[in-house]
């Protein structure tokens, strides 16, 4: 009989690692490119349909965060003022930042979306060599409960075996 010993999961906690860094990526990118969305909506920068052009959200969107900031709308009954006349130039300035940051957070979710198919399958890897999703469970972001569906969904191994009574 073999020495019971604790799994190493290096490959596991290599990739864990990597996609939590990609995840924090994210995040960062995520709120730059919302706090230039907001910057620009208070200066009125440029209209917010052309602002949601130049971002991965759409117009409706754009008008949400700005509604949760507490900006002012340019129409309807809590509109402040006339419209604002947009200077091309700075409307051109303000879109090409925000390409910058969404091409940023682009970036970011593209790493995500290469990470997560590979932590996913050492996770089945790992549970068709015998871990136990409780083993697991310590060396990734995700819970005991979404490993052994992850595991089981891609496994072609260890399914259990029907009771015949």
């Amino acid at each position: 009989m073999t020495p019971t010993r604790p799994r190493p999961f290096t490959r596991l906690k290599k990739l864990a690692t990597a996609l939590e860094k990609a995840e924090a990526d994210q995040a960062t990118a995520r709120d730059a490119l919302h706090d230039a969305i907001l910057k620009h909506l208070r200066a009125r920068s440029a209209p917010p349909g052309k602002i949601a052009a130049h971002t991965p959200y759409d117009r409706n969107w754009i008008g949400e965060l700005g509604r949760r900031a507490e900006i002012p709308a340019l129409r309807g009954p809590r509109a402040v003022g006339p419209p604002p006349k947009y200077d091309p130039e700075v409307q051109a300035a303000a879109l090409a930042e925000l390409d910058q940051l969404t091409a940023v957070w682009e970036r970011a979710e593209g790493a995500i979306e290469r990470t997560r198919p590979l932590v996913h399958k050492e996770i089945v890897a790992e549970y068709e060599a015998g871990a136990t999703p409780e083993e697991m469970s310590a060396h990734v972001p995700y819970d005991r409960n979404w490993i052994g569906e992850i595991a089981r969904s891609a496994s072609t191994k260890r399914h259990r075996e029907s009771r015949s009574s």
